[in-house]
């Protein structure tokens, strides 16, 4: 499925005349969401990395996002996201992928879960490597969500 862009930000980010930055960016983010572990999950992580995800949980560094996922991912029997939305800025070594997406889990005891999510990844270039530098997830409070993005 063809990610449709959320806002009216250049179709060639700044500083990327080729595109490779954005493509690399956006390939990062979505082997994350088809990872199952917490090596996965975590194997482009900044080890100084900020993380805020959907249950009350925020941690710095990947040690204790690792043992996190590990242990979440240990209780589903399956997990499928769909990207549904993405916006990609990148300006020098800095880069923003914001994604919509829908996340569909069924925990090994049987009950199925789903959600809406928004995920804003904010990468840095280090030594020739792109390395999250802080991820934060949320869902909408006060209901169920859509996915769609009003733009003016």
């Amino acid at each position: 499925m063809k990610s449709k862009p959320m806002s009216d930000a250049p179709a060639k980010p700044i500083n990327d005349r080729t595109g490779k930055d954005k493509e690399t960016l956006v390939s990062i983010v979505k082997e994350m969401t088809e990872s199952m572990t917490g090596a996965q999950s975590t194997r482009h992580w900044a080890d100084d990395a900020l993380w805020f995800d959907i249950p009350p949980f925020a941690s710095r560094g990947v040690q204790p996002a690792l043992k996190f996922f590990d242990r979440v991912f240990g209780s589903f029997q399956s997990c499928k996201v769909d990207i549904l939305e993405t916006d990609v800025v990148v300006n020098g070594n800095m880069g923003l992928v914001c994604t919509i997406q829908r996340v569909n889990v069924v925990l090994k005891t049987g009950d199925a879960k789903r959600l809406v999510v928004r995920e804003t990844d904010c990468f840095e270039r280090r030594n020739g490597e792109w390395k999250l530098i802080h991820q934060h997830a949320s869902v909408p409070s006060g209901g169920d969500w859509d996915g769609k993005v009003t733009t003016a």
